[in-house]
Order: structure tokens, then C-alpha cells, then sequence
């Protein structure tokens, strides 16, 4: 089986980012009447790109340099932060505490602290494998959905919303890679993706003068057998 490596956020510092689901339908030839034949229509697989600026700290340069090594070109598997400044935040849903006798204000909300993290979103209602819409419990407190473009996680299976509306509702891309059941909380801040390297040569990274290490892209592609 392969190992899990996390990937620290504060190692990877990203300068750029993409994150695009590449879709993975093949292409069976063309029929007798000349139209391709897909043989597995609406699949895909995350493709994580990261460029990582140029690093004057050595010990970053090799703590980068080690992970790397860790992975064995494609035999792990990285859990990767998802770093996006639009996330579901604390500064979209802080945390929220009651009244010291389990109440809230009259509104359903509670005493805000943003420093305590994000106010957990958890499904009201069970996901089978396959599907690609779900529900939120929005109350106890009150706080905001999800909004469209927002990326969450599940044990490491990462989904961006695609739409939804205030009571709740998500629809979500890709679909589910397994069973979410009923009260999981998804995790948005940050969410997290697991993922293998695109290929081999992945995160071979120039030191300029042999100290500073130059700019580079680690590509990644969602990892399934974990």
C-alpha cells in the first residue's frame, strides 16, 4: 500500500496554482456512422498544479528536497493543502458559541470568534458513491452555505461546488468518489487533496550557485488507492 505524505502549507507557499478536474472519458473509436464512441462519459480526475517560488531559505530548499524523495516518484501519495484566498473561511462562517445555557440569539446565531476557526459545515443527509449533490445544516447556528466555486474535501477527495442554493442544497463536481454519510463535517479551510506526482521527474528543482533553490511546477493527479 502506499504511504501518505503530508505536505506542509508553510513549506509549499505557492506563488501560482490550478486546480482543474481533467476529464478522463476515452475515446472507443468512431462508429459506423463516424461519431465517437465514449466509453466512460463524465469521469475525471483532479490535476494539481503548484508553482513554488524561488527559495533563499536552505532548510526549506531541503525539507522540499526530502519530501520529494519521500514520495518515490509515484508510489505515494502527497495530502496537499488547497490554498485559495476565496475559501469557506473563518471570514465567511467564524466560529460561533451560545449563550451559557446552550441558547442563541433570536436570529439562531451566536457569539462570532474568527480566530477560534471556522464555524464546521455537516451533511444533513447521507451521499452514496456516485452521486453529486448534497445537503448542509445551516442552523444551530445560522450561518451561510456554501457558495458557487467553493472547493471542500472528504477524506482527502476534493469537490468544488458548481451550484447550490440558501436552504442548503449543493450540487458538486466531480461526483462523489465514495459513500459521505449523514453529520460528516467537510472540511474547507483548507480543504485537502490527495494526490501523486504527474510523473517520475516531478519536483527535481535547480539550486542556483548550489544554495538557492529556483522556481519550480509540481504537477499532481488525484490519487485513488489510498
Amino acid at each position: 500500500m502506499p504511504e501518505v505524505i503530508a505536505w506542509p502549507c508553510s513549506l509549499i507557499r505557492p506563488q501560482d496554482v490550478s486546480y482543474f478536474i481533467q476529464r478522463t472519458s476515452r475515446d472507443a473509436g468512431a462508429n459506423l456512422a463516424g461519431i465517437a464512441q465514449i466509453l466512460t462519459p463524465g469521469t475525471g480526475a483532479w490535476r494539481v498544479d503548484i508553482t513554488i517560488p524561488r527559495d533563499f531559505d536552505g532548510t526549506r530548499v531541503k525539507q522540499l528536497e526530502a519530501l520529494v524523495s519521500e514520495m518515490r516518484g509515484r508510489e505515494n501519495v502527497a495530502n496537499l493543502c488547497i490554498c485559495d484566498p476565496y475559501k469557506y473561511g473563518s471570514r465567511v462562517s467564524p466560529v460561533q458559541t451560545p449563550f451559557s445555557d446552550g441558547t442563541w440569539f433570536s436570529d439562531g446565531t451566536g457569539f462570532t470568534d474568527p480566530a477560534a476557526g471556522t464555524q464546521p459545515l455537516l451533511t444533513s443527509a447521507a451521499v452514496a458513491a456516485g452521486d453529486n449533490e448534497l445537503y448542509v445544516d445551516l442552523t444551530n447556528p445560522v450561518r451561510p452555505s456554501l457558495r458557487i466555486g467553493d472547493m471542500f474535501s472528504v477524506n482527502g477527495f476534493l469537490y468544488r461546488v458548481v451550484r447550490r442554493n440558501a436552504a442548503g442544497w449543493v450540487k458538486f463536481e466531480p461526483s462523489a468518489r465514495r459513500a459521505i454519510a449523514s453529520g460528516v463535517a467537510l472540511v474547507t479551510d483548507p480543504p485537502r487533496f490527495y494526490g501523486r506526482f504527474i510523473d517520475d521527474m516531478q519536483g527535481q528543482r535547480t539550486r542556483e550557485m548550489l544554495k538557492w533553490g529556483q522556481s519550480i511546477t509540481i504537477s499532481f493527479i488525484e490519487a485513488f488507492d489510498r
